[in-house]
């Protein structure tokens, strides 16, 4: 009777390990870590499986295809697949009987049906696996074991059928539990991320905000050189009088997309407060930076916003004024001050426009 007992353990011990590498997800998750530390993990956890088998008067059942089912269920196939390398690398070297039924039956076939129900955003974590993957998986799992029994034994015997069918519902048990933590941990995941989005994500325009720009923009500056552009929309106050404050906020929603959408891929934009953004640019180049100033004026220019016709020249247009930095580790603050200077320029100069710090004075251009 002790038997029946081991599968409970080993299904204790299996979630344990699965605790600990949703854990550690965070750290994991992309680039080489993920196509390195997830098979391995996953290996390891199914040769520890395999380690600890339930001894029958058959063949000897484990659970070495939970691991590798999780992690195609959750990851996909490729992710599935180097998991399976480990455990079959070991069932080889065990030279164990029916080597070829372990290796289709407890690795390969676990790792594609489960690659085969994955959906990619299970990957991501913004959708919840459903309870009722779980009984596909293990049904389709005791069907082929069934079917593999038949061919390996000339027959099925009730003994084999009934212990199969205790291992079903251990493995059915086993991975209801396993999805619901998944679940769970990606609940709690999504949370956090809702909340630190809503600490660096400016409320109105949906724009980075302030303090998320400076951390960023902080950290590449200690690295490397940098752009900053100063944007600032011209006579918004008129705009905000003339229409009123929810027409004024629709303007600053619209400008800040208009201008996220305009501005290069690896720039980065904010909303620096009032009706101001800030642009961490990744060029240095005056030349380029010159030519994007004049194409986000030029856009600006040219937007049909509802109510431009209330400012002056029936536009709505910006002032921009650009700052880079003369070597990496400068002063970040002093940076966003030259900028801030160079736009000056560009308002008192007449509006509409760009100017460049250089030195103790800014170039106004148009």
């Amino acid at each position: 009777m002790n038997e029946y007992l081991i599968p409970v353990t080993n299904s204790c011990t299996l979630i344990a390990l699965s605790y600990v590498a949703l854990k550690m997800r965070t750290r994991v998750l992309g680039g080489m870590n993920e196509m390195i530390l997830v098979p391995l993990f996953t290996g390891c956890s199914s040769i520890l499986m395999m380690l600890l088998p339930i001894p029958t008067d058959l063949i000897i059942q484990d659970l070495r295809y939970i691991p590798i089912m999780m992690a195609g269920l959750r990851l996909g196939l490729p992710l599935a697949l180097l998991s399976v390398i480990p455990p079959a690398i070991f069932t080889l070297y065990l030279n164990e009987p029916y080597v070829l039924y372990e290796l289709l039956h407890g690795l390969l076939f676990p790792a594609l049906i489960s690659s085969f129900l994955h959906q990619k955003e299970y990957r991501a974590g913004f959708e919840r696996i459903r309870l009722s993957v779980a009984v596909k998986l293990a049904a389709l799992l005791f069907a082929v074991k069934a079917v593999g029994g038949y061919l390996v034994l000339a027959g099925l015997r009730p003994d084999y059928l009934w212990m199969n069918g205790y291992m079903f519902a251990v493995t059915l048990a086993c991975l209801i539990v396993l999805i619901a933590m998944h679940n769970e941990e990606n609940k709690s995941w999504l949370i956090q991320r809702q909340l630190e989005l809503e600490a660096n994500q400016d409320r109105l325009t949906g724009l980075p905000n302030l303090r998320s720009f400076l951390e960023i923009a902080d950290r590449t500056l200690r690295k490397r050189r940098l752009g900053i552009l100063m944007i600032d929309i011209d006579n918004f106050k008129n705009f905000n009088d003339s229409l009123g404050h929810l027409q004024g906020d629709k303007l600053l929603r619209e400008a800040g997309q208009l201008l996220r959408a305009a501005i290069g891929e690896k720039d980065y934009i904010a909303r620096y407060g009032g009706e101001e953004f800030i642009v961490m640019c990744d060029s240095i180049d005056r030349g380029l930076l010159s030519y994007l100033a004049h194409k986000l004026c030029h856009t600006t220019a040219e937007y049909p916003f509802v109510g431009r016709e209330v400012q002056p020249g029936k536009a709505i247009s910006i002032s921009i004024g650009i700052a880079v930095a003369d070597r990496a580790g400068d002063d970040l603050y002093q940076l966003i001050a030259e900028a801030d200077q160079a736009l000056y320029e560009s308002k008192k100069k007449g509006k509409n426009r760009y100017s460049l710090y250089e030195g103790r004075e800014a170039t106004v251009r148009y």
